[in-house]
């Protein structure tokens, strides 16, 4: 499904959470792989430099980890630019990356080499499909059960495609519809009642394609605060997520929502493009 690959490396002990998350969601062994590494200080990016042998030898050796796990294109990025995002960004571009997969530690904010850069305007600004792997998270497989908020726009569904290609690896899907904003209840029982059509809806065509699946519709608060809540309750391996949304999400990844669940939830986020990949 995804051609070509890119993991963004700051080698921290959060690295081999990212190589899980990759192992998880790109099965293809024909899968094109970059290990990314952006250098900030032009004093370390000679070969010659200290820093060039001990950080280049460690991603030689994990590249060489993934060929033995079957996948025989591999290649090392060693980009020099002294704005993080600004060597992402030109390394998607150069290569033509159709999947990005980083960590974000502790509340957002990358370690080491990202340092001051925060993943929330890492996602924000490059617009390919991208995996956020926590670090208070680990899992076996990060398809096992994903959860999907969606307010039922297109754009909070685009990763309904993404799903349906992978179906032969997700375990389930748990749908979420977060009611906010009502006024009183018998528009909370309408507004429900729709829903749980549309959800039931969802969960059929997820059946065809032989995905197990179920829906939660929550109307207790935020819609940040209620997929958080769920996540952890159903022990999701992942969160899907839009870039921008309508309704309860809206502004998703440009707004409060979507940071609030980068920042608050341990799961790893999947953030889905505001159209839809050709690949």
């Amino acid at each position: 499904m995804f051609s070509r690959v890119m993991m963004a490396l700051d080698l921290s002990e959060l690295t081999s959470r990212v190589l899980d998350v990759f192992y998880s969601v790109c099965p293809d062994p024909q899968t094109e792989v970059y290990l990314l590494h952006v250098v900030r200080k032009p004093e370390d990016v000679p070969e010659t430099s200290s820093y060039y042998k001990k950080t280049y030898s460690r991603l030689k050796g994990l590249a060489q980890d993934i060929r033995n796990a079957g996948y025989d294109q591999v290649k090392i990025l060693w980009e020099s630019n002294p704005e993080v995002l600004d060597g992402i960004q030109k390394a998607v571009d150069e290569y033509d990356i159709n999947l990005l997969v980083m960590a974000s530690h502790g509340k957002g904010v990358w370690a080491s080499t990202f340092r001051g850069s925060s993943t929330f305007n890492v996602v924000r600004a490059i617009d390919i499909p991208t995996l956020v792997a926590k670090g208070d998270y680990k899992c076996d497989d990060y398809l096992r059960r994903v959860l999907l908020p969606t307010d039922f726009s297109r754009k909070s569904l685009i990763a309904l495609n993404f799903i349906r290609n992978l179906r032969e690896h997700v375990g389930e899907v748990i749908f979420l519809h977060a009611i906010e904003g009502v006024r009183g209840d018998e528009e909370l029982r309408e507004n429900k009642e729709m829903a749980e059509d549309m959800l039931q809806e969802l969960c059929n065509e997820m059946q065809n394609f032989g995905v197990q699946s179920r829906y939660v519709i929550a109307d207790g608060g935020a819609a940040s605060k209620e997929i958080c809540k769920l996540a952890e309750e159903e022990n999701c391996s992942l969160i899907f997520s839009g870039r921008t949304g309508a309704g309860p999400i809206k502004g998703l990844l440009m707004g409060s929502t979507a940071q609030n669940i980068l920042l608050n939830s341990s799961r790893t986020l999947w953030v889905m493009p505001d159209e839809e990949s050709e690949d």
